[in-house]
């Protein structure tokens, strides 16, 4: 533990980060050792986490974004929404309209074997959690309907409070359950792209 706390606070000096939030979300990582069960998902409130592993894989990603000038808005609307790096730039303070767009997060929480991932990113700044809840339910019956059906696949929409959000455009995390075989995965992942392209933990 001493060693991944080291790590963690080396990664934090290297990226320049002294805000609050990282430190929160790191710290909220590493004092439950243990992944999400849907019980807990289903409760309220929520303590979303990363194992130790996905959370240093976390803080590496968001110091090469530093490093290379991007802000977190930027890579978002470049790699889910597939903007232009100059339209992407013009989108980032939020006042574009985009059709939102649902994927599966290449930056997992650490959760039991049957349960992925996914997240719906809408293109403005408005963190209004019963438009962010309606937008994630249509859109999951509309990419996931059919496979719910054949496969009892349930899901739990949760968003998070102002101060866990890395990224300012408006977004909500979805637990999708049931996806207990390599085929059920393998048709989810024909339907939805990860949200960093070239980056599939699964």
């Amino acid at each position: 533990m001493g060693l991944l706390l080291n790590r963690g606070e080396q990664v934090l000096r290297a990226i320049g980060v002294c805000g609050l939030v990282l430190l929160m979300i790191f710290f909220s990582a590493v004092t439950r050792s243990e992944e999400m069960t849907w019980e807990e998902i289903q409760s309220d409130p929520l303590d979303p986490r990363r194992s130790p592993i996905q959370q240093e894989g976390y803080l590496l990603y968001l110091a090469q974004l530093k490093q290379s000038g991007k802000s977190p808005e930027t890579t978002v609307l470049e790699d889910i929404f597939k903007l232009s790096p100059e339209r992407a730039r013009e989108c980032s303070d939020g006042h574009c309209k985009l059709k939102s767009r649902l994927v599966i997060s290449s930056f997992s929480y650490w959760l039991e074997r049957d349960v992925v991932h996914l997240l719906v990113f809408v293109s403005s700044k408005d963190w209004q959690e019963k438009f962010l809840r309606e937008e994630s339910e249509r859109l999951l019956r509309e990419k996931l309907g059919e496979l719910q059906g054949q496969y009892s696949l349930e899901w739990q929409v949760y968003v998070n409070p102002p101060h866990k959000r890395t990224v300012g455009l408006a977004h909500a995390h979805i637990f999708l359950k049931g996806v207990s075989s390599e085929e059920i995965a393998d048709q989810v992942k024909r339907i939805l792209p990860f949200s960093k392209p070239g980056l599939e933990p699964w």
